[in-house]
């Protein structure tokens, strides 16, 4: 015989809200876990007298502005300001390729590469046969070496970039003995670099740094007596004055290829 008005199953019910409260708990946990100490002292004296403590900013998850930090309109502002500089830079790398006529069947053969960086374009130069930058072996530049680094300088001062520069060799370099190695020749060639676009025009006070990296790192997927690792890298950083809009036509003209 049936019963009526009887419950069926309500204790599914229960147990998955006590699920659901476990799960809220554990993120909870998880939550205050990942944050940092000063977050962890402030809720700390929150739940010991929850009526006297002050919460400051540093406790929500999402940052509300304070006095000194900039608006979301400076916000906007400012990532407009980033995409133009790097509209900009992109502008400045195929103009900088256009001047330099380099015409490569094969992109793995090509002289010079040009990539825009986070903070700017970084340039590097292969030394290889077809395109020789550096006289064999040594540091002293070719005319045509001569003539990339020569409008470089130019783009480095119509444009007010920061320099690094640095220096490589490839593990085929055998030197003289110990006392002229492949530490020497990289040096000596980032030097050349520095030097060669200070007398064409760079300040002295815009480089960053010169460095040696000898034939420790060569690039990646690339067999370490390969031609391709001897190098020399230049990263023209923006500088905080950095002006994109810059009366660009009044720098002067770009330098001439030499001719062959």
């Amino acid at each position: 015989m049936k019963q009526l008005g009887t419950h069926h199953g309500g204790a599914w019910k229960v147990a998955y809200a006590d699920f659901v409260t476990a799960m809220m708990a554990l993120f909870m946990v998880l939550w205050l876990t990942s944050q940092d100490e000063s977050l962890k002292r402030d809720l700390a004296k929150y739940f010991q007298d929850p009526y006297n403590t002050p919460m400051d900013n540093s406790m929500g998850v999402i940052e509300s502005p304070t006095e000194g930090q900039p608006s979301s309109a400076n916000g906007q502002a400012k990532g407009k300001a980033e995409i133009s500089d790097f509209k900009v830079l992109y502008e400045m790398a195929q103009e900088f390729m256009r001047l330099l006529n380099i015409d490569s069947a094969n992109p793995d053969q090509k002289p010079v590469d040009l990539d825009v960086t986070s903070d700017g374009l970084r340039v590097t130069l292969y030394d290889r046969d077809a395109h020789p930058f550096f006289v064999e072996n040594s540091a002293d530049y070719t005319p045509w070496g001569s003539f990339v680094i020569e409008t470089l300088a130019w783009l480095v001062q119509r444009h007010n970039f920061m320099v690094r520069v640095d220096g490589y060799v490839s593990e085929g370099f055998e030197g003289d003995g110990w006392e002229y190695t492949a530490w020497e020749l990289s040096s000596d060639r980032a030097n050349s670099t520095r030097r060669l676009l200070e007398r064409y025009g760079v300040r002295r006070g815009q480089f960053k740094s010169v460095t040696s990296h000898g034939n420790m790192e060569p690039l990646p997927f690339m067999h370490p007596t390969a031609e391709a690792n001897d190098r020399v890298s230049i990263s023209l950083v923006l500088s905080e004055v950095f002006n994109i809009l810059d009366e660009r036509a009044s720098e002067g003209n770009p330098p001439v290829a030499p001719t062959q």
